[in-house]
């Protein structure tokens, strides 16, 4: 007998029509998607520059918090953030829920400033005092390190031979203002280490017209920066670094990752590990941070008053 394919293969895609239409099928009549919800939430004021955001959408929801001014990220129903001096700040609600997601943003009012922020026991107030501060790297062994964990420099660590051998990296300033706008100068002095990756490439220092590219965005500039409170991997709070080019140490490194032809985020957000005030009498502070590049890779960077 003389099989017709044709009428098998039509039979069998027909069979397998009706088995994907079966699967699909939805069992019961309650099955159905809930509306999207309509995001929304109250600001509490605590007074000295603190605020309380407390969700208030109409179904159950994750909520998650950006402080748009200031970059800071919270998630929680009910959370407080300290916002330090007095003034409008754009923050966003994002929240998921059974039917979806959605997010509103409100401008929230801060009447006062922390009257308590520019102590430094405090960490804006310990990096950029009642005034403004200025850091460089600690001219010291193990000033830069990379490793495993936050302030590890197993793969890694500068020496003591590196504070003349990086002498242009050494004398770069970094300097914090105590002002609303969170003000960040850099200035690299004129030169650079080049690090094998930067300007020509040498493992020297060079002049800081060799930048190119999207390379000069490392270049001296002004910049701004926010700390926040109470988060890192110690608790101590996290510094962040906003603009282009805006960095400590380490050019190339960046949260997530390293990149070494020109910065390719518009912020650095550092760990604080340490702030050590008037380190053995000498008149001087030690601030650590530390920046995660990826997995388990964590650049840290020690930083001394001048």
């Amino acid at each position: 007998m003389k099989l017709n394919y044709r009428k098998i293969y039509s039979l069998v895609w027909a069979l397998i029509g009706m088995m994907v239409l079966h699967a699909c099928k939805i069992e019961g009549d309650n099955l159905h998607l809930e509306q999207i919800p309509e995001p929304n939430f109250e600001v509490v004021d605590l007074t000295k520059g603190k605020v309380r955001l407390i969700n208030t959408t109409n179904a159950p929801s994750i909520a998650q918090w950006t402080v748009v001014s200031t970059g800071q990220k919270l998630t929680g129903d009910t959370v407080d953030v300290n916002l330090i001096f007095a003034g409008q700040y754009e923050v966003e609600l994002s929240i998921v829920a059974q039917g979806g997601m959605a997010s509103v943003k409100k401008q929230v009012m801060v009447d006062e400033n922390d009257p308590e922020a520019c102590e430094d026991t405090r960490a804006l107030g310990f990096i950029a005092s009642c005034d403004q501060k200025t850091w460089r790297l600690n001219p010291d062994a193990g000033a830069l390190k990379v490793g495993p964990s936050p302030d590890n420099g197993e793969w890694w660590s500068s020496g003591v031979a590196d504070i003349q051998g990086r002498s242009c990296e050494f004398n770069d300033e970094y300097t914090f203002a105590f002002n609303a706008e969170g003000t960040f100068d850099y200035d690299n002095k004129g030169d650079f280490f080049a690090d094998g990756y930067l300007g020509n490439k040498t493992t020297g220092c060079e002049p800081a017209g060799n930048l190119s590219g999207d390379q000069q965005l490392w270049n001296s500039g002004t910049f701004s920066f926010s700390v926040t409170e109470g988060s890192g991997v110690k608790k101590l709070g996290q510094l962040r670094l906003v603009g282009k080019g805006a960095h400590i140490g380490v050019k190339k490194a960046h949260n997530g990752g390293e990149v070494e032809t020109g910065p390719v985020n518009d912020f650095v957000l550092y760990d604080i590990l340490e702030m050590q005030k008037n380190v053995d009498g000498k008149g001087y502070d030690i601030l650590k941070v530390a920046v995660n590049v990826g997995g388990d890779t964590w650049w840290t960077f020690t930083l001394r008053s001048f």
